[in-house]
């Protein structure tokens, strides 16, 4: 299991970025973008991370931006405020200095002219005395068409200091008016500013609150004529969340609404006389069980929200209303006229501020059932639990944790907002689910608690995989105790994942379903929205109400094109490795091929097929296509996001024979195909080129580095095609190795005979744990081995702490190989374990961690086991993991084995892994362990507990001193 270094703080997110200043021109175009300074309104900045920020100077105080500029020298800060500089966690940290950064991508742009409101030239800033106006000048270059600004005050005092009177405000007036005129250019490109501090002296702005902001992303005024009513249901564990969280989005939307529960005395007039043009229950049984002969209004809908749990009971009553919408996908063809409409969050309620305390570590809130008991007195055993609310339980650790057996909703969301982590555990009663349907959706409680700030950690669900892959999960207890230690150990990690979860579902509002109801119910459709991604993203402002079948809301709200879950087609071993579908449109020939088929639909985003699993830079893809001369094929690689067909990618589209490559908005060269025979392509992205190889024979090459990773998929818009042979693989240099950072060799002690075994570190700053690492490998039994360490660029002090650690070692004992990347790249460890791999000439290869080690008798018996069965391609041991426990899973999974614990043959990197690590992610061990798996690799485990997880909890096996070792 790859963890970051302790001391690490720079960020990951910086993979996949352009590399100068130019290229970030409109790499978020269209996007809504806050501009951060450091005035005292700051503090009370509301939710930033469900915004692109750019902030400027020592903004790190109070929360990571996403992007930093820095256009004062060094010099200028005080009192240790360069220090939030050095250590940000920022994407990118864009100065026009030499700032000496040890950062993993500092961009330098230049100074344009003071009050500049030209941005033609893509490599230069204006700039004005105060720093947030070249961070306007960035948002609008990146391409922003909304801007936020906060902070921006020039009041007395800074958010973080009683700093007294602000420098600049004698030059007020003339700063106002240069901002005035950007505002005024501005507007006339498209592009909105406001500002949002309500006690900033800069008027230049018109002035909003945060909250109005927010909700302006959502409103609009299509809906405004329209009447709806609301009919809700009293549910004991959320109380009046469903009725509220609607009844806000209705005024959002500028909608004239009313809403009753089911049970209000008169509500049948009372419905009439409103006149609604939608009727809109929420769960519906006991309204419609008080409406048996007829349903108050000419047009109904109801939102059933306990799917697929009480569907047998559901289903006798939906076919009532005009139209169905569930929570849960599974149990659509249950239904008449159904459609899925997730749960979501209300961000007048569920929602936080920048600075809010939060002195619970971990906590629950929900009703009790068996695995609820089971996995929660487990934390508490282990004193990780905070609190529990809910219940009855019966285990006594969790009533003492338990304050209150129920709580209002507007409490919960007080409760998460003081909470660093919320644990989810789904319900497991199902009360009429007669065949068993299985869920797939998530649960309000992961939307409340994200949007609330906390970050939640949630048992495994479908559905998460698609909507919020960054969400950690777990399938069994040891993975989500591993999960909660882990987050809750690790600040860096913790604010990293915690911050893509909440954008990643900060779209998924109550105004949001509601406006896609309304669409699906009313006479016209207003907006094509992709609410899967994440992000709204609007198409047409009207639709013709002749060609609504064929529209992408449709296609969204569907059974198969909804979420990626289990289909009917189990696609081949080799393809599931990389591949998962999208929709119901995959189908196995008898051949062994795969015919991918669907209706035409020209809208934009409707193609389905096949995702790529993994995020890649530099990659091959390759396939044999039989076209028809119906066919709406393309095939993309680089796509910006897994689920999200609208979003940026490098494409080939086939219409019949006719293909063209492009990228969104630009077509790079047209080209042919044949129909009705194989034709093998290759599409690849290597540093910057993108070609296009058909049967063995370049037919097109470009040079673009507009997308410099991203994700591959095949797949129909129309049509019929059949694919066959599909891999993915690394691209290969002169040498036959995948491109790697430049490094350093800086201590070789490399023999003329080949080594059985290569054991491979890597390291950033820990010196001390590499120093009882290497103990234990110097007291190994097993002797035919070479040690191979790679820094992933400590600094130069770490990096001589390092090079004076191997000098230590005595005369004639086996001496590591030492090599440094040049170049941060803080990606898991990922690079530096490639490099190493390229280095290693043994037999079979393993990766040591520097806070890892073994026990003497590690190798023994996994080298006798490898040579004496030549079938196998890896073998493990047990693992003493922590301290407080045995790994010894005869099968690997997730969370059962570590990366330590594997020999495996060097000839399987190069079989099934182009002789390099082609992943991007945080669990890429066992994605690689994975991999090998399904590729039909055996292996075997030996259950000797000879690998040690977290060497320093196990004093014993530290070793001794090097220069008493023989």
């Amino acid at each position: 299991m790859p963890r970051r270094d302790e001391n690490q703080s720079s960020p990951d997110h910086s993979l996949g970025l352009p590399h100068l200043f130019r290229n970030f021109r409109g790499y978020h175009a269209g996007e809504t973008m806050l501009v951060c300074g450091c005035g005292a309104s700051l503090a009370q900045i509301i939710a930033p991370e469900r915004f692109i920020t750019i902030g400027v100077n020592d903004v790190g105080r109070l929360f990571d931006p996403d992007y930093l500029l820095v256009v004062n020298p060094r010099t200028q800060f005080t009192n240790g405020r360069f220090t939030y500089v050095e250590r940000s966690r920022a994407h990118a940290i864009f100065t026009q200095l030499d700032l000496q950064l040890n950062h993993p991508r500092t961009i330098r742009f230049q100074m344009g002219v003071r009050a500049g409101t030209d941005f033609y030239n893509p490599d230069v800033l204006p700039y004005t005395r105060n720093s947030p106006y070249p961070a306007i000048g960035l948002a609008v270059h990146m391409g922003a068409r909304r801007i936020g600004v906060i902070g921006v005050d020039f009041t007395q005092h800074h958010f973080f200091a009683q700093t007294g009177s602000h420098p600049l405000s004698r030059e007020l007036d003339r700063i106002n008016q240069e901002y005035r005129q950007l505002n005024e250019s501005c507007r006339r490109n498209g592009v909105e500013i406001f500002n949002l501090s309500s006690e900033s002296l800069l008027t230049a702005f018109p002035k909003m609150t945060q909250e109005d902001f927010w909700a302006s992303t959502e409103a609009t005024n299509h809906f405004s004529a329209r009447k709806i009513f609301f009919v809700n249901y009293r549910f004991l564990s959320c109380g009046h969340v469903f009725r509220d969280g609607l009844t806000h989005a209705a005024n959002r939307l500028g909608m004239n609404s009313k809403a009753a529960l089911w049970d209000k005395p008169g509500l049948g007039e009372e419905i009439k006389a409103f006149n609604p043009d939608l009727l809109f229950v929420v769960h519906g049984r006991k309204f419609s069980t008080q409406f048996r002969s007829e349903i108050p209004s000419r047009k109904s809908a109801v939102w059933l929200l306990d799917e697929p749990y009480e569907v047998d009971d559901t289903s006798k009553f939906s076919s009532r209303f005009e139209a169905t919408f569930v929570n849960d996908p599974s149990t659509l063809h249950r239904h008449r006229n159904a459609h899925y409409l997730p749960v979501c969050y209300d961000p007048q309620v569920h929602t936080y501020g920048a600075c809010d305390e939060r002195p619970y570590s971990l906590g629950f809130i929900g009703g009790a059932n068996p695995m609820r008991e089971r996995a929660l007195s487990q934390l508490a055993h282990h004193d990780l639990l905070s609190y529990v609310v809910g219940g009855p339980w019966r285990d006594p650790s969790l009533m003492k944790l338990c304050p209150s057996p129920n709580i209002p909703a507007e409490e919960t969301a007080n409760l998460y907002r003081r909470t660093r982590i919320v644990l989810n555990v789904f319900r497991t009663v199902h009360h009429y689910n007669s065949s068993g349907i299985l869920p797939v959706s998530m649960n309000p409680r992961i939307y409340e608690a994200l949007q609330c700030g906390a970050l939640v950690i949630s048992e495994h669900r479908t559905e998460i995989d698609s909507i919020c892959p960054e969400l950690p999960t777990f399938r069994n207890m040891e993975e989500m105790e591993y999960q909660v230690e882990r987050f809750l150990n690790d600040a860096d990690l913790f604010a990293r994942v915690r911050k893509a979860c909440i954008r990643r579902l900060a779209r998924h509002t109550y105004a949001q379903r509601l406006r896609c109801v309304l669409e699906r119910t009313l006479d016209y459709q207003i907006t094509s929205v992709q609410f899967f991604s994440g992000i709204a993203t609007e198409t047409n402002s009207r639709r013709d109400t002749a060609n609504r079948g064929q529209t992408m809301r449709e296609e969204a709200l569907s059974a198969d094109t909804a979420i990626s879950i289990q289909t009917s087609v189990d696609l081949p071993p080799e393809v599931a490795i990389d591949w998962e579908i999208d929709g119901n449109v995959v189908e196995m020939e008898s051949d062994g091929s795969l015919r991918l088929s669907k209706t035409a639909n020209e809208s934009p985003g409707t193609e389905l097929g096949l995702i790529g699993r993994i995020k890649n830079d530099n990659i091959i893809l390759e396939f044999e296509v039989m076209l028809e001369r119906d066919s709406r094929f393309i095939a993309k690689i680089h796509q910006a996001e897994a689920h999200d067909q609208l979003s940026n990618s490098y494409h080939l589209m086939c219409s019949g024979g006719r293909a063209y490559l492009a990228r969104h908005h630009h077509i790079f060269c047209t080209l042919t195909f044949p129909v009705g025979s194989w034709v093998p392509i290759s599409f690849s992205y290597a540093d910057g080129s993108v070609i296009v190889r058909r049967s063995g024979a370049e037919v097109a090459r470009i040079s673009d580095r507009t997308l410099t990773a991203g994700y591959c998929f095949l797949g129909v818009k129309g049509g019929s095609v059949r694919v066959r042979n599909l891999t993915l693989k690394a691209p290969m240099n002169s040498e036959g190795w995948r491109a790697t950072p430049q490094y350093q060799v800086f201590h070789s002690s490399v023999t003329p005979e080949q080594p059985k075994v290569s054991i491979i570190t890597t390291i950033y700053d820990r010196v001390e744990c590499l120093e009882q690492c290497l103990r234990s490998v110097q007291a190994l039994e097993f002797r035919d081995y070479e040690h191979i360490i790679v820094a992933d660029a400590p600094p130069e002090s770490v990096l001589e702490q390092i090079r004076s650690l191997i000098a230590e070692y005595p005369v004639g004992m086996k001496q590591p190989i030492f090599a440094s990347l040049k170049q941060r790249t803080n990606d898991w460890g990922i690079s530096p374990a490639a490099l190493g791999l390229r280095m290693a000439r043994g037999k079979y290869v393993c990766f040591l961690s520097d806070d890892n080690g073994y026990k003497p008798a590690h190798f023994n018996r996994l080298v006798d086991t490898l040579d004496s069965n030549g079938d196998l391609g890896f073998v493990y041991s047990s693992c003493m993991y922590d301290g407080r426990m045995t790994l010894s899973a005869p099968i690997p999974r997730p969370g059962r084995i570590d990366l330590g614990q594997p020999l495996f043959r060097r000839e399987l990197f190069d079989k099934y892994l182009g002789g390099t690590l082609p992943f991007n992610e945080f669990g890429w061990d066992w994605r690689m362990i994975e991999r090998f798996i399904r590729s039909g690799v055996r292996w075997q485990h030996v259950n000797d507990d000879t690998f040690i997880f977290r060497l320093a909890k196990y004093p014993q096996w530290t070793g001794q001193p090097l220069e008493l070792q023989p």
